[in-house]
């Protein structure tokens, strides 16, 4: 663990008056684990503006209220017993328990309901009779919709949470998921609803206006939670935590934290959230694959997809975003290692609408997507068709609009080489004129991590030739000195500005030695098996 961060957490602690001390990357446990040794821990409920937490000893069996025998049983006398923690709008958390027995379901959920099982052992029925068991350790999703039969044959007790909504013509029928099932990804996905599993390395993770409202079941791990206040909280095994939409604030990871988590409402980032861009004063590095309009068959996908399973070793400290065609973002954006996020290539600024062949925010944003990239040179002239170049004044409208809506965007510019041969401040002139209408948004952005400019020299794109590693450092140092001259300073060191002219797995750790330089928009070479010797290249040079 870094010093830093360390001392960050043993500050929180001592703060807090808790006995924290690094721990150990624990293994993910079979069954929720039980009561912590410090279980004096106190719930912290903190409505819609705070964190709210909940330690094992909150959900007790013996602290839920019992509401006495069920009313509709036909086997047995089931008792079942409650206790709420929190309510965050169309979203509820608590525990239950029931003893043995059975009843019917008939009417159909007006909820999403997620739990995971603490204890015993029980059934769920489809009205069809298909059973669908459960027990310690699992995790079961019953979708609003659902009807059938509960049977409790082992004396159960769980953690859930619910999720009230429309009625969204989906799939009605339970889904479990045990703990042999649990790898990072999405278990259970409908509309705005979603439960999935994530695991966050130790480190800070800052989070802003949070997008969605997260209920958070930890299975492994250690981390400390902190409200934009300073408030924090220490979670370990067995915890909740509630997050209201809005929320800011940061997780800081002492050891490895795995996790199950309902997730609703429009998501913006993936699942794991990303580090901050620009922490201790180093800015985050980040690649990107452009597949521009390959492959020719869908068939292709998987192999595209498993050629970056490689760089899930590099996860925690580079940032990895792939941008498929058009046609095949749907295909593919559940198909890699989660915590690569998936980007179109392009989006217009009205929204959905009579709009030919162009694409929208809000259905980028329904497929769970957090960011886009616009302004490639083949949209601004280089395309090789006669049709007008998307101007500067037009990359300007679409940024504004994309950070509007709540997405990142990765905006490319670049020069020809007519320009290119004239000279590095022509090079430099051609660059400023394609961000000058953008300094505005760039000098209210608060969070300069949602904007990466990448810089091509376009005519290296595609052609194997690659501007020498000393070209690429004096065009990137001469953009962000143009940018502190024009935005402000702080916004030249935190923005990450991307190399994009043929970067490959033979030049990629030369150009990342270079201070400027904070990572790839890579080509032909993203289609490729190297694209993880890329991010190896670039994460491990700026540790």
């Amino acid at each position: 663990m870094h010093t830093i961060a360390a001392a960050a957490l043993l500050a929180t602690a001592h703060a807090l008056q808790l006995p924290w001390k690094p721990a150990a990357v624990a293994a993910p446990p079979s069954a929720p684990a039980a009561i912590a040794a410090d279980d004096h821990r106190r719930a912290v409920i903190g409505g819609h503006n705070w964190l709210t937490h909940a330690p094992p000893s909150y959900f007790a069996r013996d602290k839920l209220t019992v509401k006495g025998p069920r009313a509709n049983t036909d086997v047995g006398a089931p008792v079942d017993a409650t206790r709420p923690l929190v309510k965050l709008g169309d979203v509820a958390v608590g525990s239950w328990s029931c003893s043995e027995g059975g009843w019917l379901s008939p009417a159909p959920r007006t909820s999403t309901e997620w739990f995971i099982m603490l204890e015993g052992e029980g059934s769920v029925d489809e009205e069809d009779g298909t059973r669908h068991r459960f027990a310690a350790g699992d995790v079961v999703v019953l979708p609003r919709g659902w009807s059938g039969r509960w049977d409790v044959q082992k004396d159960l007790h769980k953690v859930w949470a619910v999720h009230t909504h429309a009625d969204d013509g989906r799939s009605t029928s339970p889904v479990i998921a045990t703990p042999s099932q649990m790898s990072d990804g999405d278990i259970y996905k409908a509309g705005d609803t979603a439960v999935r599993v994530w695991t966050r390395q130790p480190g800070p993770v800052e989070v802003r206006d949070k997008a969605t409202t997260e209920s958070i079941y930890v299975l492994s791990g250690e981390m400390f939670v902190t409200n934009q206040d300073g408030s924090a909280v220490r979670c370990v095994a067995g915890d909740t935590v509630a997050l209201p939409r809005g929320w800011t604030g940061r997780y800081d990871v002492a050891s490895a934290v795995k996790a199950v988590s309902v997730v609703v409402g429009k998501e913006t980032t993936s699942a794991a959230a990303p580090a901050p861009s620009h922490a201790g004063g180093k800015r985050r590095p980040i690649v990107g694959g452009n597949w521009k309009c390959n492959p020719a068959t869908a068939s292709s996908l998987d192999e595209l997809c498993r050629n970056f399973d490689g760089v899930a070793p590099y996860l925690d400290k580079c940032d990895v975003y792939v941008c498929p065609s058009n046609l095949h973002v749907a295909l593919v954006k559940d198909n890699f290692t989660p915590g690569i996020h998936v980007a179109p290539q392009n989006c217009n600024f009205k929204g959905c609408g009579a709009y030919t062949g162009e694409m929208s925010v809000d259905q980028i944003q329904d497929l769970g997507l957090g960011w886009v990239l616009i302004g490639h040179s083949e949209r601004r002239g280089e395309f090789g068709l006669p049709t007008p170049a998307e101007s500067n004044q037009l990359m300007a409208t679409k940024l504004q609009y994309i950070l509007d809506q709540g997405l990142n965007c990765v905006f490319c510019i670049g020069e020809p080489l007519s320009i290119r041969q004239k000279g590095i401040q022509a090079v430099l002139a051609e660059c400023a004129d394609q961000l000058t209408d953008i300094v505005p948004i760039l000098r209210q952005l608060s969070d300069k991590s949602r904007v990466v400019i990448a810089y091509e020299p376009v005519w290296a794109i595609g052609t194997g030739e690659a501007a020498t590693p000393e070209q690429a450092q004096e065009t990137h140092k001469g953009i962000r000195d143009w940018i502190a001259a024009n935005v402000d300073r702080a916004t030249a060191d935190a923005i990450r500005i991307q190399y994009g002219g043929s970067a490959n797995a033979g030049n990629a750790p030369e150009l990342s030695s270079f201070p400027d330089i904070d990572g790839f928009l890579v080509g032909g070479a993203s289609l490729k098996p190297e694209i993880a010797d890329i991010v190896k290249a670039i994460a491990e040079a700026k540790v």
